[in-house]
Parts: C-alpha cells; structure tokens; sequence
C-alpha cells in the first residue's frame, strides 16, 4: 500500500473510531437516565445505535460517499442536538454549559473530530486523483466541449462492466502521439480507485470515436497494467 493508501486508511479508521466514541457516550447517558426523558431518550439510544452501525460499516472497508454522508449527517445531528437543548430546548429538555460532565465535553469532542476526519478524507482522496492521474494527455483544443459525448459514453460502459461502485473515478482520454497536433491514436481508459489503492490502466490503439463495446470488453478482460 502506497503513502496515499495509507492516509486514507488511517483516516477511515480514525473516522470509525470518533464515531463509535460517540456512539458510546450517547449510550452510556441513556443507561444512565435519559432513558426516562420523553422522545430525548429514544433519540440517544437511537443516536448510539447508527454511530455503532456507521462505525461498523467504515472499519470493514472502504464505504461508499453515501455511507461518509450518513456519518457526517449523525455528527451534524449530535452537534445540532447538542445546540439546541441549551439554547431552544429539545422537546421541552434543556441542559446547560458542558452538563452533563464529562459526557457533554467528550461528545463534543467526539463529533467535531468525526467532521475534521471526513474532511480530511476527502480531501485526501482528492488529492490522489489528481496524483495518480497519468501524464501527457492532450488538452481540448480551443472551442471543443471535452469530455465528448462519445468520451462519456465509453467511460459509463466501462463502468457497467467491471461494476464500478462510486468510489471509483473512471477516465478515458485520448493520446497524442504527434506533437504536431494531428489526430490521436491511442485511447487511454483509467480505474482510480478514490480511497489511494492501486490505478489500473489499459490502451487501445484507436481513436475513441472508433472503440465499440466489444472492443472495451476484449480490452479490460486482459491482465491489467
């Protein structure tokens, strides 16, 4: 695994491990009285019950955007909660300052680290893309939409094929082998996978516009490079 595999790995888990803290100070107020507290007490237990949940899902791979999106959201839930019953009131239940102690502090702490970890997770595994991103492609020449949409085509192909998930980056451009700018003769299509692991690449030696499925299909059932 490569330093970018790394970070992100180590991001997911810390990402799991904030998570799964909060989780645990949610139940553990509950055991401890919010239980009785009318609808709050359900909310916590129901609060602890997806962090588990998402804490779970993160630690066993690699999750999808949509899972990172849950887990953001019972952050966001826990700090708005949190905000709101010492300011408006929760279902007429009211706390005050850091109360109670040290739970009120530890979940805080809990959920703005589970943000900052989602953050930088993303930007992480922005980072690799553009890291692992293969050089000398051409650029559009001036005045042409780019990607095509026989480009984008292709790429949706490839996709339906190797059964892609969303965490997965797709690219297909085309080479240049002239530096004089005559036509391209090689079509490049690329799998970045999002989470840093390892790029797969393979070259067709025709231009896009002639490239059929049958072609991508013959093309990505060989060893990949």
């Amino acid at each position: 695994m490569n330093n970018q595999g790394l970070l992100t790995a180590a991001l997911r888990w810390a990402t799991a491990g904030t998570l799964a803290a909060g989780g645990f100070v949610h139940a553990q107020l509950y055991v401890d009285g919010y239980r009785f507290v009318h609808v709050v007490g359900p909310l916590f237990l129901l609060q602890a019950s997806v962090s588990f949940a998402l804490a779970a899902l993160l630690a066993a791979g690699t999750p999808p955007l949509l899972l990172r999106a849950a887990a953001a959201g019972v952050a966001l839930g826990a700090l708005g909660g949190f905000a709101a019953s010492r300011t408006v009131g929760v279902f007429g239940f009211t706390e005050r300052g850091l109360q109670p102690a040290p739970q009120a502090g530890l979940s805080l702490l809990a959920e703005t680290g589970t943000l900052l970890c989602l953050a930088a997770w993303q930007l992480a595994m922005a980072a690799g893309r553009r890291q692992d991103a293969p050089p000398g492609y051409l650029e559009p020449r001036p005045g042409s939409a780019w990607p095509s949409p026989r480009l984008r085509e292709l790429r949706d192909t490839v996709r339906v094929l190797l059964g892609l998930d969303d965490d997965t980056a797709v690219v297909i451009r085309q080479l240049g082998r002239d530096a004089r700018g005559r036509p391209s003769l090689e079509t490049v299509v690329e799998v970045l996978p999002m989470d840093g692991g390892e790029a797969h690449r393979w070259t067709l030696d025709r231009p896009a516009d002639q490239i059929t499925e049958h072609d991508l299909r013959t093309a990505l059932a060989r060893r990949r490079q």
